[in-house]
Formats: C-alpha cells, sequence, structure tokens
C-alpha cells in the first residue's frame, strides 16, 4: 500500500470506474461519475499538498485493487474533519484489501495532528463494510433515508463516524 501520485491517475480513475460498474455501493456510475484524466491528476495534486489529506492504493504486484482516501476541510472551521471513502475491485473482495487500507489510513490519521475526527457514508444494506468500519471504532451517527436511487429502488444511507482522540 503506497499513496497514489500523479502517474496513477489513469489507473486510479480506471479501477473507480471499474469498481463503479461492478458494484451498487457507489453514488456513482461509470456513466455519470464525470472525471476526466486531468481532473483525477488535479485531484492526487490537491491531496499531496494538503496536511489533511491522504490517497492511498492497494497494489498487487502492479494492479491497482483498491483505493482510501480522507479528505480533510478546507475551511478553518472543519479543517480538523476528514471524509473517508474507499473502495475494493470485486475480484479481491474477502482478502483484507480493505482491512490493509483502512490500517494504513489509520496509521496517517493518529500520525497527523490536524484531524480529529472522520465521517463517511455506507449504504445500510452494506454490512462487510459497515462491520470493517466499526472494527476501526466508526459509530452510526444517523441515516440518510432515500439517498440513492437504484433500479427502480431507495437506499439509505449509514452518516458513521469517528472522533480521533
Amino acid at each position: 500500500i503506497r499513496e497514489i501520485v500523479e502517474s496513477d491517475a489513469i489507473t486510479a480513475l480506471k479501477l473507480i470506474l471499474d469498481m463503479a460498474d461492478e458494484s451498487d455501493n457507489y453514488p456513482f456510475t461509470s456513466e455519470d461519475y464525470a472525471m476526466s484524466i486531468e481532473n483525477q491528476r488535479s485531484f492526487i495534486n490537491y491531496m499531496q499538498s494538503l496536511d489533511n489529506c491522504i490517497f492511498l492504493g492497494a497494489f498487487l504486484e502492479d494492479e491497482l485493487c483498491g483505493i482510501i482516501y480522507l479528505e480533510g476541510g478546507r475551511r478553518h472551521r472543519t479543517h480538523h474533519i476528514c471524509n473517508l471513502g474507499m473502495g475494493v475491485k470485486k475480484k479481491y473482495w474477502n482478502n483484507k484489501v480493505a482491512t490493509k487500507l483502512m490500517e494504513k489510513a489509520m496509521e496517517f490519521v493518529y500520525s497527523n495532528d490536524h484531524i480529529a475526527k472522520i465521517d463517511l457514508q455506507v449504504r445500510t444494506d452494506n454490512k462487510y463494510a459497515i462491520a470493517l468500519y466499526k472494527r476501526f471504532g466508526f459509530e452510526i451517527e444517523g441515516k440518510n433515508k432515500r439517498a440513492l436511487f437504484i433500479n427502480d429502488y431507495f437506499y439509505d444511507y449509514l452518516n458513521m463516524g469517528k472522533v480521533i482522540d
């Protein structure tokens, strides 16, 4: 697991698009993600430029199989809060990739004096992700009803958070 760098932009974007199409756990499909390679490069550079952000990738040999990012607040009053997003390519599910990504992200958090809270959203029926987040100390803080509309059905999100002491 290592930090995603600008030269990974094409690979990272391809992974995100692939994951969006192989799972309904994301709030977008590859068709509506609307991120160009140049936008992806800019996002990577943006994440690297701030002290409250990190973008990590899990690589198996040369293949990017999962990502995690913590994006910190941009304003003074929210600089201490990070939003967490992650995903693992379906063929690598149940292989501890997500656990390893979370471990590395938490290492960053606990070595960072700027982060005091992490927030995330997860579908209420994504029991494996919810269990992972709970193992890392995240708690359910609320619910967004009808957060997603997929295949003529509404799905709710859980809002989960972790206070960093």
